[in-house]
């Protein structure tokens, strides 16, 4: 039934409200329950197979949550992003192989990238200034320089991006929009993405965000190009962790 997707939906996110409030363990508590509910569902529940597919999706999120806490901090904070999302692509990739979802619907599309690139650029801009005003995050590079700025694209298109493009675009929204439709998928799909910031303790940070993920998410819609998506969320991450901070301070 489609009331179990807005059901986990909604524990989701009041975990992740739980962690905004600094109620960090008791949100990690509801994650790991959810998962283990959303687990037995799987193997117990005759519901579609769509439906579970889109269970399957939101497995991942929890996974990427619960990675994040309990992932140790030996690392500098480079390195730390890299463990947490390179261990992500494991399920992204199982749940793609068995889901068998297509090339065209993980977005695997090259088309009209030179007339892409240059909006991703823009819009990707644009999301990073408005986020900048809200966190004035630290840099997570010392300066300026070719080997710090490669460094700092490789974690946030390689790894951060893809990895978030993958989960929310490719698979959550591909799965929702097949369930709940196009409309509400990309809606849901894109207040997941927002609620999923609130490790960052800013109300407006998980706002803009939300708007941000249905932007994308309608921008995938459209063209179902991961390529152009990637380009927006990694120039977004970049300018915002890397070269602002560092410009404007």
């Amino acid at each position: 039934m489609k009331k179990e997707l807005y059901f986990h939906a909604l524990v989701i996110v009041f975990g992740e409200l739980m962690m905004l409030f600094g109620q960090v363990n008791i949100g990690l508590l509801i994650h790991i329950i959810n998962l283990q509910i959303i687990s037995l569902a799987l193997i117990f529940s005759k519901s579609q197979s769509e439906i579970k597919k889109a269970l399957q999706s939101m497995i991942l999120l929890l996974l990427m949550r619960i990675i994040s806490l309990i992932m140790p901090q030996f690392f500098t904070t480079l390195l730390w992003y890299v463990l947490i999302n390179g261990v992500m692509f494991i399920p992204i990739y199982i749940i793609i192989k068995n889901q068998d979802i297509s090339l065209s619907e993980i977005g695997i599309n090259f088309r009209h990238l030179h007339i892409y690139l240059p909006i991703a650029l823009i819009i990707g801009m644009a999301f990073a200034v408005l986020e900048y005003l809200i966190l004035d995050p630290s840099a997570l590079i010392e300066n300026i320089q070719l080997s710090n700025l490669l460094q700092i694209a490789i974690v946030m298109f390689v790894f951060i991006g893809a990895a978030e493009e993958l989960i929310f675009r490719s698979i959550l929204q591909t799965n929702l929009e097949k369930v709940i439709g196009l409309k509400k998928g990309l809606f849901l799909s894109g207040i997941l993405f927002g609620i999923m910031h609130s490790v960052y303790g800013h109300i407006n940070e998980i706002l803009i965000a939300c708007f941000f993920g249905i932007v994308i998410g309608y921008i995938f819609q459209k063209t179902r190009s991961l390529p152009f998506i990637l380009a927006i969320n990694g120039t977004s991450n970049m300018l915002l962790f890397g070269i602002l901070p560092i410009l404007l301070k």
